[in-house]
């Protein structure tokens, strides 16, 4: 019993210690610099906008769909099917990163699973209608991981 206990606490520091790991290499990255120099949309975002992800395997998630006048949104993907699918919603506020805004995507809703509901999205306009996403994990109160970007376009 004591070995699970000591396994259980063994994993637990690797993954808060890979997890301080990840976030200093993403906000250090060329990206994270970009990131932190943008601030939120200048505009209400509306519609679809199409995403991409800079990963070496190929990825399903097609981009978000928002809707600017309840702040609330949902992810779209490609299962295949004829039509895309919809999945994880989310809702939207402004917030703040480091001394500048950005647009909060939060998919704490109770119809997503609960590793969804972990997730925090932080979303930045550094050219003109293009649009910067961070994918955050809160898991520490107070201290988000930062796991990468994504691209937003309309």
């Amino acid at each position: 019993m004591f070995f699970l206990f000591k396994l259980v606490i063994g994993i637990a520091i690797f993954v808060l210690g890979a997890g301080f790991l990840q976030t200093w290499y993403v906000e250090n990255s060329d990206n994270g610099k970009l990131f932190a120099s943008s601030s939120a949309p200048n505009t209400k975002l509306d519609g679809f906008y199409k995403g991409s992800v800079n990963l070496p395997v190929k990825v399903t998630w097609l981009g978000k769909k928002f809707n600017s006048a309840s702040s609330t949104g949902i992810n779209v993907f490609d299962d295949g099917n004829p039509q895309p699918a919809e999945r994880y919603p989310f809702t939207t506020s402004i917030g703040l990163h480091g001394e500048k805004t950005a647009l909060y995507i939060d998919y704490d809703r109770p119809e997503n699973p609960f590793w969804i509901r972990l997730i925090l999205d932080q979303l930045v306009e550094p050219l003109p209608g293009q649009y910067m996403g961070k994918l955050t994990v809160r898991i520490i109160p107070g201290y988000p991981y930062s796991l990468g970007f994504f691209r937003l376009q309309k």
